[in-house]
């Protein structure tokens, strides 16, 4: 991973490349945004740099020694932490899956939690466990073998156990010489406030519609009113563009199931309201989040069906049929609120909340947001 191949955030690459050019580069940052926009991408594309022998222009060479270990992420002064799931009560760490890790980023560096979950877990929750911290204080206490930095890049911070959070504040706060941690994290409010405060912070902003476009009728060689569609839909997601484009069934799935969510709240059936939350909990927890996520976009782009104003609708035809009368139903008075709610359940199942009882409870305020 290069600077060049990570999308968007041209300002902040600069200046991450300024910093290493200058030698003035903070032990401990934070790169930090909603999903997809490019976090763990620019954290190796930086992590690479820090470590070339030859920078050319802004960017790494790609031919030295360090490039070519890069290229494999198997350089020896190049670190990493991410969640991962117990198979047993061994003390397992990141290095247990760290082969497929590699694969995984190797194969698609804008890598979702729920993508790299389906991978090593078959949807269980992965967490970066106490255990981690031990091994993490070990690697560090060596010098670094051949390049002028260790780097340790933790992916998702947010899922780390507190406890483990705890043992490394000494150590981020003051590393060894040499020693750069890069933390990408989706949820930034979710880590402890003493490990966020011991980082210098980049904010990476939703990724613009057209440089998704781009990206995607080179990567996919797809028309330009297809990666049209989907980078609108996406919502500055690159991770959400991939998805659109592969998850076509899925997304008719999800539509039949969002037209049912809302006809049977707008007549309170809630017989089948019950019948449907049962039905999606059978799909499992990362299949209802991909939902979630689906009815919002849809509550959106209903609301902006609803201002007359077809020009910014990005949606399919057998969306289009449903939400031609369905969005009126969608207006200034509910739209924030159905948003927060389906938000919040997001938040509840990734909590371990009971999905049946957090999607019933969904349903139960639709019904009144619905008719205001």
């Amino acid at each position: 991973m290069f600077f060049r191949d990570v999308i968007g955030n041209n300002e902040l690459k600069r200046q991450l490349a300024n910093s290493v050019d200058n030698g003035r580069v903070p032990h401990a940052q934070l790169f930090y945004g909603k999903q997809g926009v490019g976090q763990l991408a620019l954290s190796l594309a930086y992590a690479r740099y820090l470590c070339c022998q030859n920078r050319i222009d802004g960017d790494s060479c790609g031919t030295c020694p360090s490039c070519v270990k890069f290229s494999k992420m198997a350089h020896p002064d190049l670190h990493f932490v991410f969640p991962i799931v117990k198979p047993d009560s061994k003390n397992y760490t990141s290095d247990d899956f760290l082969a497929q890790f590699r694969e995984g980023v190797q194969e698609n560096a804008y890598l979702t939690f729920d993508d790299w979950m389906n991978m090593i877990s078959a949807g269980k929750q992965g967490y970066i466990y106490t255990s981690e911290s031990e091994n993490i204080v070990k690697k560090l206490n060596f010098k670094a073998y051949e390049a002028p930095y260790k780097v340790m890049i933790i992916w998702l911070p947010e899922k780390m156990q507190e406890s483990c959070a705890n043992k490394l504040l000494k150590i981020l706060e003051e590393p060894h010489s040499g020693t750069i941690f890069l933390l990408a994290t989706e949820n930034a409010e979710q880590i402890i406030t003493t490990i966020r405060s011991r980082t210098q912070q980049h904010y990476l902003p939703p990724i613009p519609q057209q440089k998704i476009s781009e990206e995607l009728q080179q990567k996919y060689q797809i028309s330009s009113s297809e990666a049209d569609f989907c980078a609108r839909n996406a919502m500055g997601s690159f991770s959400l563009a991939q998805k659109l484009i592969n998850d076509t069934k899925r997304n008719e799935f999800f539509l039949e199931k969002f037209v049912s969510l809302m006809r049977f709240a707008w007549t309170k059936d809630f017989l089948n309201l019950k019948a449907l939350t049962e039905s999606l909990e059978k799909q499992g927890k990362m299949e209802v989040k991909e939902f979630l996520i689906y009815a919002q976009n849809m509550l959106r782009e209903n609301f902006i069906l609803n201002l007359k104003n077809l020009q910014l609708n990005y949606l399919t035809r057998e969306e289009l049929n449903f939400s031609s009368k369905f969005s009126q139903f969608i207006n200034e008075r509910n739209i924030f609120q159905l948003m927060d709610e389906f938000q919040q359940a997001e938040v509840e199942i990734d909590q371990n909340v009971n999905v049946k009882i957090v999607l019933f409870d969904l349903s139960l305020k639709i019904c009144s947001l619905l008719k205001k």
